[in-house]
């Protein structure tokens, strides 16, 4: 055998179909987050939802939040489209992250690059709608639930992340990036 077939860098046809499968099932659960957002955005919650929200934050140390509190934050939040964007953006990654997958899973290049690009959007948008949250909630509410939402935008801007680097591996892999390429073929004319 020839060391140079040994050492030679082969196509890696299950790992991006792997990935694919991964992005497909990541897709409805960012799907499934942007409806809430939305549904937030567009009712908020009952007064009957916000005393049982607030029970176990109450139930800690620092001043309780009350349900006048916790509407004037929602109020707030949905004055600044706080959970409009991200649930827009969220929506967006799914929908990319949706139609990607498929393509990714076909090894076509063009799925992993729709995919990296939902990601990003879920990305920048969920962590600057969080952000608009994080910093309403710090203005109307209670300490407990100030952390709570501060957690968020870590959450939502780790999770996002991690979304991003898988999508983004089958275009960084060497192995995945050459299943991932048509074969090309030299055609040597002669004169």
């Amino acid at each position: 055998m020839n060391s140079q077939e040994t050492l030679a860098v082969r196509p890696d046809h299950r790992g991006p179909k792997n990935v694919a499968i991964l992005l497909f099932l990541g897709s409805l659960l960012v799907a499934s987050m942007g409806w809430q957002d939305w549904q937030l955005h567009q009712t908020g919650l009952s007064d009957e939802e916000i005393e049982v929200f607030l029970k176990t934050p109450n139930n800690q140390e620092g001043e309780p939040t009350t349900v006048e509190q916790y509407r004037d934050f929602e109020d707030q939040v949905r004055a600044e489209n706080g959970y409009f964007i991200r649930s827009v953006s969220l929506w967006g990654a799914a929908l990319a992250l949706f139609v990607g997958a498929p393509l990714l899973y076909k090894l076509r290049r063009l799925g992993a690059q729709i995919a990296v690009a939902g990601a990003l959007l879920g990305l920048v948008g969920g962590v600057w709608g969080s952000a608009i949250i994080n910093r309403s909630a710090g203005t109307h509410l209670g300490e407990a639930l100030v952390l709570t939402f501060e957690i968020w935008v870590y959450l939502c801007g780790t999770v996002m992340g991690l979304c991003l680097a898988v999508a983004a591996l089958p275009l960084l892999n060497a192995r995945a990036r050459l299943a991932l390429q048509p074969k090309v073929t030299l055609l040597q004319e002669e004169a």
